[in-house]
């Protein structure tokens, strides 16, 4: 199994590489493809522009065994959008994919650029971080009632790591310390580049 795991990553922390390697783990999947977006539908900005986001996630995961980085939604610009990458990546994977998204995401799947598509496309990897299973279960039965555990939809629990991407940029533009919250050469970039300030 190769999961594709988006997001904007501005920046990337440690957060978000528990989550990967707990999924890799717990699922026993081949590897974790980072996919950094351009401009995020749903999101109205992201601080660092999406160059300087791909960037950091490459600095994240190099040398990490079962980490890449598919540079796609940068590289074509505009809005991502989970349908087209994966319509772009289909013929370059060996096999269905499945993308990993957390609950609080999966409870807004429907506002997704055609979201059958993307269930035609990827099996889903949920993470519940949030304490949100039973409501993500009844969302899932009342609007995409053809997903079905263990077949194309896969719950994961994993460690909860208290660190969001929102911290990071407030404590950067505050002068705190952003140490063992964002891996070393994330923070040196970003301390370097003068990012969030």
């Amino acid at each position: 199994m190769i999961v594709l795991f988006g997001g904007s990553f501005d920046p990337v922390h440690i957060g978000h590489i528990v989550v990967a390697r707990d999924v890799r783990e717990k699922l026993g999947a081949e590897k974790v493809v980072f996919i950094p977006a351009c401009r995020t539908p749903l999101k109205e900005t992201h601080s660092a522009s999406p160059e300087d986001r791909l960037n950091m996630v490459r600095l994240a995961v190099e040398d990490r065994d079962g980490f890449e980085v598919e540079d796609y939604e940068v590289k074509k610009g505009g809005v991502s959008y989970t349908v087209e990458t994966l319509e772009y990546l289909k013929d370059r994977l060996p096999g269905r994919p499945a993308f990993l998204l957390g609950a609080d995401s999966m409870l807004r799947f429907h506002l997704w650029k055609e979201p059958e598509r993307v269930l035609d496309m990827a099996d889903l990897i949920v993470v519940d971080r949030e304490g949100l299973l039973e409501k993500v279960r009844d969302y899932i039965r009342s609007r995409f009632p053809m997903l079905k555990e263990g077949k194309n939809l896969f719950f994961v629990k994993t460690r909860r790591v208290d660190v969001s991407a929102t911290e990071i940029r407030r404590r950067v533009r505050e002068g705190l310390s952003i140490y063992c919250l964002v891996p070393e050469p994330v923070e040196r970039y970003i301390l370097e580049r003068g990012l969030y300030r």
